[in-house]
């Protein structure tokens, strides 16, 4: 009897603490993802409660949630969606309370959400284990869809897309795509909604999709509509607009040469220019020659250093620039780039790229 005493004196100190894993900057957005902390119980199953408190720096408590009791399993859980739903859920009285209480989602601010995992039903029983996480958090920017433009008529069957990443940045971020047709009479809305997907391509690390090898090409004449969202870890962070355009070409197309060299306006308009080995663009210019002032930077490898690069020299009037850039150091094929122009007039332009290898 004595030595079950004494072992119980020594091992109760080393009762196994259970840890929260929470990430603020994707689940301290909004009241419905709070609940998906995670718990780390590294003992036997018990009977438990959780009880969460949110405060922001300058605001005070923002709200307290108490959830009915649930089991605590052994290893990582969540809690139950019943001890969820019948929660009981108190706000502060502070203005970014009301937000909270009326949205659901929680506005700029500095928080602090606190954790803390009681035995039984609450309070009155032991306190398990508690944790904070801190995060000044910043609202997402609406995604803002690039290329192709809204209401646009494209002659390209096998069009490339590109969007604004989301801001601020996450890490593990991915975008989804979604391409529909819009049958007559339809809202693009609900073409979104009810349409069979003619691209619905997942797990997109970078904000620009070439269209996929495997999807069938656009039909002349039809309208299709498009749609970006930002996922990290299957969980929703933001959506897009809905765009559309149309499939209308003018006339055939002709040989490809002679529009080789597109207008340095229309290339810097926000869509990747895809780049065989050179870049090709034209502009008029009404000073005197000169040198082009200009340099090229990679968005997939930021740190990627691209030096001696080719000068261009331009006259006066209307010019046709080739960068020749195969075999130059830092080119990799499928990479991404931005070129920084700075024309005579003192004009800045930005052309983004993506750079292919030219077949030999």
């Amino acid at each position: 009897m004595l030595l079950t005493a004494l072992l119980w004196c020594v091992l109760s100190p080393l009762k196994a603490q259970v840890t929260f894993s929470f990430m603020p900057e994707i689940q301290g957005r909004t009241l419905e993802n709070i609940y998906k902390v995670r718990m780390n119980n590294p003992g036997g199953r018990q009977s438990a409660s959780l009880v969460i408190n949110v405060t922001e720096a300058r605001s005070g408590a923002v709200v307290t949630i108490r959830t009915n009791t649930f089991d605590l399993l052994p290893g990582m859980s969540t809690v139950p969606p019943g001890a969820v739903y019948n929660a009981a859920i108190s706000f502060g009285g502070s203005r970014i309370a009301t937000v909270v209480r009326q949205s659901g989602f929680f506005p700029e601010g500095d928080y602090d959400y606190c954790f803390q995992l009681y035995e039984g039903n609450g309070h009155s029983n032991a306190l398990l284990d508690e944790q904070c996480f801190s995060y000044n958090l910043q609202p997402f920017n609406a995604m803002q869809l690039i290329q192709p433009y809204d209401g646009d008529k494209l002659c390209d069957k096998r069009p490339s897309f590109s969007w604004q990443p989301l801001i601020p940045a996450i890490n593990g971020v991915m975008y989804r795509l979604l391409l529909v047709e819009v049958k007559e009479g339809q809202q693009r809305a609900e073409a979104l909604r009810m349409n069979l997907a003619i691209i619905n391509q997942r797990q997109i690390p970078l904000p620009v999709l070439l269209y996929p090898s495997l999807a069938n090409q656009l039909v002349e004449g039809k309208q299709y509509a498009w749609q970006v969202a930002a996922y990290k870890n299957e969980l929703l962070l933001a959506e897009s607009e809905i765009w559309d355009f149309r499939v209308e070409c003018e006339q055939s197309p002709a040989d490809p040469l002679p529009d080789a060299f597109r207008n340095l306006e229309d290339l810097t308009k926000g869509n990747f220019y895809l780049a065989r080995g050179q870049l090709l663009f034209a502009f008029n210019n009404t000073y005197a020659e000169t040198k082009l002032q200009y340099s090229i930077q990679c968005l997939t490898k930021p740190d990627l250093q691209i030096k001696k690069l080719p000068v261009v020299k331009i006259s006066r009037g209307q010019n046709q620039v080739v960068i020749d850039l195969s075999g130059k150091s830092g080119f990799t094929d499928g990479y991404f780039y931005i070129m920084d122009v700075k024309l005579p007039s003192g004009e800045q332009k930005q052309l983004r790229f993506i750079y292919k290898q030219p077949e030999e």
